[in-house]
């Protein structure tokens, strides 16, 4: 029952499962027999979600709920079992893009996401931010550029056999705006990274500074 919103092919172990995504609750069902394996409540997701690898080797599966007060969480499940991973909490922002993954060359995967900064009281109702985060820092984000332009699309490639990052974005006028003109860019991973900001929500002090040298030499992998 409910109304299905996504359909995933999650490898398993000998197969393809499917992962139903409904209006109420995620389930993943066994891909030959149809049995659920495991379900999770993903009331008001946001986004299709997208999968990665957290552990080595170990798929997981990046999910967006809207939570309230115009905030939303961003959780990383097992694909085995459905157990929560990772989860943060950010203000909502207006872009509404599906999260974008690029595999590393440690077995594991960076994930890409949308939201708006809420530790940022300076910051413009129009303006999103990208995070990118990655499991060896499971207590930091990094903040990549902000945009205030309307996101229409946004996707995350390799290019370059595996060694330029990059990804994709095309804006223009939302739909309450005349006709006007679609952009479509390309930056790379690396120069965001430069001028981007280690936001740290561990308890322990740490040199943020080492981290964003991590990310920047990150190296990623197209299998």
């Amino acid at each position: 029952s409910g109304t299905i919103l996504y359909l995933l092919n999650v490898p398993g172990r000998y197969y393809n499962n499917i992962l139903v995504v409904k209006s109420e609750v995620s389930e993943l069902l066994d891909g030959q027999k149809f049995q659920t394996l495991w379900s999770v409540n993903t009331t008001n997701i946001l986004s299709k979600p997208a999968l990665g690898f957290f552990k080595r080797d170990v798929l997981s599966i990046m999910m967006e709920l809207e939570i309230g007060m115009n905030k939303k969480k961003v959780v990383i499940v097992d694909s085995n079992s459905g157990a929560l991973q990772w989860a943060f909490e950010l203000n909502l922002g207006l872009a509404r893009q599906n999260p974008a993954v690029l595999n590393t060359g440690d077995h594991r995967s960076t994930f890409l996401f949308w939201g708006v900064n809420y530790l940022e009281s300076n910051i413009s109702e129009s303006e999103e931010n990208l995070f990118m985060f990655h499991p060896s820092h499971p207590n930091a984000l990094l903040q990549l550029n902000n945009h205030t332009e309307n996101i229409i699309l946004f996707s995350a490639a390799l290019f370059e056999r595996s060694r330029h990052a990059c990804y994709v974005l095309m804006t223009g006028p939302n739909i309450t705006e005349d006709p006007g003109t679609l952009t479509v860019s390309k930056r790379k991973l690396k120069e965001d990274i430069n001028n981007g900001k280690v936001i740290w929500f561990g308890t322990e002090e740490v040199d943020t500074e080492s981290i964003r040298e991590e990310f920047f030499r990150m190296r990623y992998s197209s299998h």
